[in-house]
């Protein structure tokens, strides 16, 4: 019995694919892998791979650490960073130290190649991604919240019902009527949904999507957003138009033929995701305009929910998301309940000392991030890393 690793060549995704599926449940296709890892908009990810030569042959993969190239704006500035996506190792060889030293030896190529490194880290291996990262001098810099805005009262009652203490869910007609309460009054602090003028508005596909626009607008305000995903063209086109899970669309807000802002969202479930939004020269007003017209658009189309994903500590965002009447409802309920929740997705960081000698890079208040930055797959799903 011996172990071996290299990095990735063609046709290890049959075995990738299939260690992928065990762990995670979902199936992916060649076209999807190509799309997520081969075909990026910088090329090849970076995968080095672990083999058990004694196992079958169709069968030796148990590990694989893996970068998804991701561009960063550092105030203007863009730096080449490694995102950890897909990083796995087989359930029979987990707890045995066996990974840890796999992603230890690649690491320090990749430092060759990458200027920061992060990594979002959920519960699918109980926090041992996160504790690799640690040991490997990732900082445990913060978490992912949800604001949502409930549309549709009976889904939301639903919800909150959901989430009520077992005692009182056992008295079913108690809790449907606290769960009304409460959603009726919440969903009053919501405001009416007030359509804006519609030629100062366009609401499109990818296939009609102003991707040159966008780049240019995030160019005139790249300092302004400090650390965030750098919106070039190459990377939004691969990242949304080319992404073979999510079908998006755009809210662009225009004012005299140029950009001021945009929300791109995607529709699942009947739930309106928000995967990215900008406003120029980050003015509230563009903001709540977008967040507006989203909202009256949504509920008109009979969405029940708007979701936006961000980190814990991006107050920017959060305020103007509070502004627009979103609710962490995570941290509602669990104040409800008087338990304290710990955070399931958790972000990671590593930046090099190249990075570091930008200006405030480890302020929270200089970090802007959205699910731009994310994988891009299906909101229902159980992606990894």
């Amino acid at each position: 019995m011996s172990k071996f690793d290299r990095p990735y060549i063609s046709g290890d995704e049959i075995q990738i694919n299939q260690l992928y599926t065990l762990i995670t449940g979902n199936i992916r296709s060649d076209e999807d892998y190509r799309w997520e890892w081969l075909q990026t908009w910088k090329g090849q990810g970076s995968i080095w791979l672990i083999f058990e030569d004694d196992r079958p042959e169709s069968d030796q993969l148990i590990g694989q650490y893996s970068l998804m190239p991701t561009p960063l704006s550092f105030f203007g500035k863009s730096f080449l960073t490694g995102r950890t996506e897909n990083c796995m190792s087989h359930p029979d060889f987990r707890g045995k130290g066996m990974y840890f030293y796999h992603e230890k030896k690649y690491f320090e190529e990749a430092k060759k190649i990458y200027k920061a490194f992060f990594t979002t880290t959920g519960d699918v291996a109980r926090g041992a991604p996160g504790k690799v990262r640690h040991k490997l001098g990732y900082r445990p810099y913060d978490y992912w919240v949800t604001y949502s805005l409930w549309l549709d009262i009976g889904e939301m009652s639903k919800e909150v019902y959901s989430k009520l203490p077992k005692f009182i869910r056992k008295w079913k007609f108690l809790g449907r009527f606290i769960s009304a309460v409460i959603s009726t009054l919440l969903l009053k602090l919501n405001g009416s949904s007030n359509a804006y003028e519609q030629d100062s508005f366009q609401d499109v596909g990818e296939d009609e999507a102003p991707f040159v626009d966008i780049e240019k607008l995030w160019k005139e305000n790249a300092v302004l957003y400090g650390i965030s995903v750098d919106r070039t063209r190459a990377y939004m086109e691969w990242r949304i138009k080319d992404n073979p899970y999510i079908s998006h669309r755009f809210l662009c807000k225009y004012e005299a033929g140029k950009l001021l802002g945009y929300i791109i969202y995607t529709i699942q479930d009947g739930i309106v995701h928000l995967v990215d939004i900008l406003a120029d020269s980050k003015d509230k007003s563009i903001f709540k305009a977008l967040f507006d017209q989203l909202k009256y658009l949504s509920s008109s189309r009979g969405y029940s929910q708007m979701k936006c994903h961000t980190l814990s500590k991006n107050e920017f965002l959060i305020d103007r998301l509070r502004e627009s009447k979103f609710l962490d409802y995570t941290n509602l309920i669990s104040r409800m309940k008087k338990a304290k929740t710990e955070p399931s997705m958790q972000f990671f960081v590593y930046l090099s000392d190249e990075v570091e000698l930008e200006q405030d890079v480890w302020d929270h208040q200089n970090w802007y991030f959205t699910d731009l930055v994310k994988e891009g797959r299906p909101y229902t799903g159980r992606p990894i890393e």
